[in-house]
């Protein structure tokens, strides 16, 4: 039983959860990219009384979504991921109410604990200086922890440190 709200997009995940978590799963959606900020006090304040899972689709809008919730939350906020392979092939659509039902299981039992108000964890120069950048590493890391293999090293280098991961969790990923 998941006892968070889950934040996604639109109707269509939120119908698409409740046909395998059942009718009590609770959810908010965001509307997509016309995520306002009326929007974002409510998902804040759920957040700091009953918590709140982000579980946006693995594209560009729903990694903007996802950032946007995340810079506007105090403290900490679980989220969980799907990448594209998750998605079923026959369809042109890429986001949670088309993925596989196993995928979006395991992603809400793989959650991800990001803060944005941590201080960073590593630095750039850490960052570059092991080689964390190189694609075929950031491959390693983004399937590790269940993250589109598609971000940019700006973007998976911000999001190490809001999930507050150290040199050596990052150097276990790549197994180093």
């Amino acid at each position: 039983m998941i006892k968070e709200i889950i934040v996604v997009e639109g109707k269509t995940d939120t119908q698409k959860l409740k046909k395998i978590f059942g009718e009590d799963i609770e959810t908010i959606e965001t509307n997509g990219l016309s995520l306002n900020q009326s929007t974002l006090n409510l998902i804040n304040q759920i957040n700091q009384s009953r918590g709140i899972i982000i579980f946006t689709d693995p594209d560009g809008p729903g990694k903007k979504i996802r950032e946007k919730i995340i810079n506007s939350i105090d403290g900490e906020v679980l989220n969980a991921f799907i990448v594209k392979s998750d998605i079923q092939k026959q369809t042109k659509k890429i986001g949670i109410a088309e993925a596989d039902d196993e995928a979006i299981k395991q992603a809400l039992k793989q959650l991800v604990t990001i803060n944005f108000k941590n201080k960073a964890s590593i630095t750039w120069s850490e960052y570059l200086d092991n080689n964390f950048f190189i694609k075929t590493n950031r491959i390693k890391i983004t399937n590790q922890m269940h993250w589109s293999d598609q971000l940019s090293s700006k973007t998976l280098f911000k999001w190490l440190n809001w999930a507050n991961l150290n040199v050596d969790d990052i150097r276990k990923m790549i197994g180093e």
